[in-house]
């Protein structure tokens, strides 16, 4: 019987969905906005996108020149290599760069909130927990999130373009051109919204809740919230690809 969850474990899972929704709300009162203060805001901005885009370009060409190698070694078997910009392309946008190269990100962003939110409650209590700590880091965030989605993808694309005609594909320009004719107007609507919308949501939320509901110290407090912020990840990636590519 030790081993069931608590009440409280099985209400903690659903304490991010209460920030969430608290949140969103902030984004129409106009106090939220006048609390926000800029000089801290331009520094979390600056972790977040400019010191996390080595982070960023490493994993997504080492992920990228993965995925190439295998899929034209494969493919090479049966004398399908030219057809490998398609299958790479699409596994780039829809699946491999969310799962990766985005949670690399989404991580680092959940470790610098669980943490900083931790010392924040212990030292001020949680009033004014939403409007004051969580909504500028939700904001910084998600306007992070968009230029680094967009180097993710290029630097992705390119190395695998560059590399391809290496290991046996014909050259890059007809790797470009079977991935272009591949790719869909909902594969880059999918890759946009789990890199710029779904992942850096969770990863604010479930830092954030974390933080504010944890009894633990703040080291173990952010290492806790990692891994749930890949669980909430996983899962919802998941459900989003299912209802945008339905069987």
């Amino acid at each position: 019987m030790d081993a069931l969850p608590t009440d409280r474990q099985i209400l903690s899972l659903f304490a991010p969905l209460g920030i969430l929704a608290r949140i969103l709300a902030c984004l129409i009162k106009p106090t939220c906005y006048s609390s926000i203060d800029i000089e801290e805001f331009k520094r979390i901005c600056h972790y977040l996108g400019p010191k996390s885009l080595p982070l960023i370009l490493t994993t997504a060409i080492f992920i990228s020149l993965a995925l190439t190698v295998e899929t034209i070694l494969e493919t090479t078997r049966y004398g399908a290599q030219d057809v490998s910009g398609a299958a790479i392309s699409i596994g780039l946008l829809r699946e491999l760069g969310p799962l990766t190269v985005s949670l690399f990100w989404a991580a680092r962003v959940t470790v610098l909130l669980a943490y900083n939110a931790k010392l924040y409650v212990d030292n001020n209590g949680p009033h004014d927990f939403i409007e004051i700590f969580v909504f500028p880091r939700f904001l910084a965030g998600l306007l992070m999130s968009i230029p680094l989605a967009a180097y993710g993808l290029v630097f992705g694309f390119a190395t695998a373009a560059f590399y391809a005609p290496t290991i046996g594909v014909s050259s890059w320009q007809e790797f470009l051109e079977i991935a272009r004719v591949s790719i869909h107007e909902k594969d880059i609507i999918v890759y946009f919204v789990k890199l710029i919308l779904l992942n850096p949501i969770i990863a604010v939320i479930v830092g954030s809740a974390c933080g504010l509901y944890s009894n633990d110290d703040a080291g173990t407090t952010a290492s806790h919230a990692v891994s749930k912020m890949l669980i909430y990840a996983v899962i919802a990636n998941f459900v989003f690809t299912y209802f945008m590519y339905p069987i």
